[in-house]
């Protein structure tokens, strides 16, 4: 008998395989073994698995070490539980359909081929972290974590899960992320400001992830979900602030403003709360006048261009140290005229398979 493995075939065909090499039938391999003549029929046609003691015996017996025939049994047993696996995730298709499937592709976290339904789900359900739709609703509607019994009780529920667990994803992946250090965030703010002004965009987003880790804060971008409108989210996971931007808009004035609107949220409200930055409710409120207030101080509104006046804009801002359209989107939330000054808006886009934009 050589020892070949096929993982689709039971350990009895091999055991077949020997006794006729041997020359015994199967009345004798149970005399032999010292089991019944149906505990042979059940080993020989799968039905029964090989315990680890009856391939020791039948090590004795045929003289093949008993690791072999485990081997083989391993195998099986594996194949067998491979094939349940495959029609039980088969089945939760229906379910995985109300995911955004065509959007999880589109930037590369669904490899799957659309034909092959079970490892579609299977990595919809790595996605979640989930070993299944069941355990879903008991991590996320039942579970302990407020964000996410916050996150089910919606009607875009699985686009804001699925947004959300790709963060979750990230943050996991962080190895030797400091303690949240709230004065080195407070401190940081200065610095981060004056990122805005960067002329390499790309760079100036990189380095803001890097100082906010240096604090423990976590920043990650995903890219937004056609009909999820949303900007940006704020929670707490494991001790550390996670902040999460979709970059919704495209354009580096609401990149800047989304940031320190969501660093609002973690400086002056509870840590329990998911934060959501759409709506206009009051921690979004506070949230919007401390990333106001950072960007333009209070001192600079009495200057802010009343008309359409792009020089203005220009000469204002660099006297402030932040970026033209930072300030351009201030004059136009005060006259509510949004139609110009395009030109000064840096536009970005998703490169796919990183965790930001560029230019």
């Amino acid at each position: 008998m050589t020892p070949t493995l096929d993982y689709i075939v039971p350990t009895g065909e091999y055991i077949a395989e020997w006794m006729e090499e041997a020359g015994i039938n199967a009345a004798e391999l149970s005399r032999r073994l010292g089991v019944t003549p149906k505990n042979v029929s059940e080993l020989l046609s799968g039905k029964a698995p090989l315990s680890h003691q009856l391939a020791l015996s039948l090590e004795r017996v045929s003289g093949i070490p008993a690791r072999l025939w485990n081997l083989y049994e391993s195998g099986y047993r594996n194949a067998l539980a491979r094939v349940r696996e495959r029609e039980g995730l088969e089945a939760q298709f229906g379910r995985a359909q109300l995911f955004p499937l065509s959007w999880l592709r589109k930037y590369g976290y669904l490899k799957a081929s659309r034909t092959d339904r079970a490892e579609v789900v299977g990595q919809l359900l790595s996605i979640l972290g989930v070993g299944s739709f069941d355990a879903l609703d008991e991590t996320w509607a039942k579970g302990s974590i407020a964000y996410r019994r916050a996150a089910v009780n919606r009607e875009d529920a699985p686009a804001l899960i699925t947004w959300l667990a790709l963060a979750d994803r990230y943050l996991e992946e962080l190895i030797d992320l400091p303690a949240y250090n709230r004065e080195g965030l407070k401190n940081l703010i200065p610095r981060l400001r004056s990122l805005t002004a960067a002329e390499d965009l790309r760079a100036a987003v990189d380095e803001a992830v890097g100082w906010l880790r240096s604090v423990g804060v976590v920043l990650c971008f995903t890219p937004p979900i056609s009909g999820l409108g949303i900007h940006g989210a704020t929670r707490w996971v494991k001790e550390h602030p996670l902040i999460q931007l979709s970059l919704r808009g495209k354009s580096d004035d609401q990149l800047w403003f989304t940031l320190f609107h969501e660093l609002g949220h973690v400086l002056l409200h509870s840590p329990k709360e998911l934060f959501l930055h759409e709506g206009s409710r009051e921690a979004e409120e506070e949230a919007d006048e401390f990333a106001s207030r950072i960007l333009v101080p209070p001192e600079y509104h009495a200057r802010l261009p009343r008309k359409r006046d792009l020089q203005a804009i220009r000469d204002l801002a660099s006297e402030m140290g932040i970026a033209p359209s930072i300030v351009l989107g201030q004059a136009q939330r005060i006259t509510n005229d949004y139609s110009w000054g395009h030109a000064l808006k840096r536009k970005l886009e998703w490169v796919t398979g990183t965790n930001h934009s560029s230019k």
